[in-house]
């Protein structure tokens, strides 16, 4: 957030970020989250499929929070329905993972901000 102030000068996103962040320890009471490795920048454009299967690449790896694998992927254009289902077939989601995953991909869309422009202002 110091990134979007500094280059955007937007105090209001500032200011809702000061609101967020006294929410988000409610978004994880009571969750046990067990650290995974993770591509970290699963998206459309980072997988493909030849011969012999799915091919993915372009990883940012690092272990974390399952449920913050899903959100880039959300911001552009998602998976297919069978790969959510598979998905949470074998990691069902925890209690409140929807408002999770906003905040995962909030995160993201920062970032984009900061790297692209305040055409993600909106999104963020």
């Amino acid at each position: 957030m110091d990134m979007v102030e500094k280059e955007s000068g937007d105090r209001e996103a500032l200011q809702l970020w000061s609101a967020l962040q006294l929410k988000i320890p409610d978004l994880f009471r009571d969750l046990e989250i067990i650290p995974a490795l993770l591509h970290g920048d699963l998206w459309g454009g980072n997988v493909a499929e030849d011969s012999s299967g799915p091919v993915i690449f372009d990883p940012a790896s690092f272990y974390g929070h399952s449920e913050y694998e899903l959100a880039i992927a959300g911001m552009f254009g998602g998976f297919s329905s069978s790969f959510y289902s598979a998905y949470h077939g074998k990691i069902p989601k925890a209690p409140g993972f929807e408002k999770r995953l906003q905040l995962y991909q909030l995160f993201h869309y920062l970032n984009h901000w900061n790297h692209f422009g305040s055409g993600y202002r909106g999104s963020s």
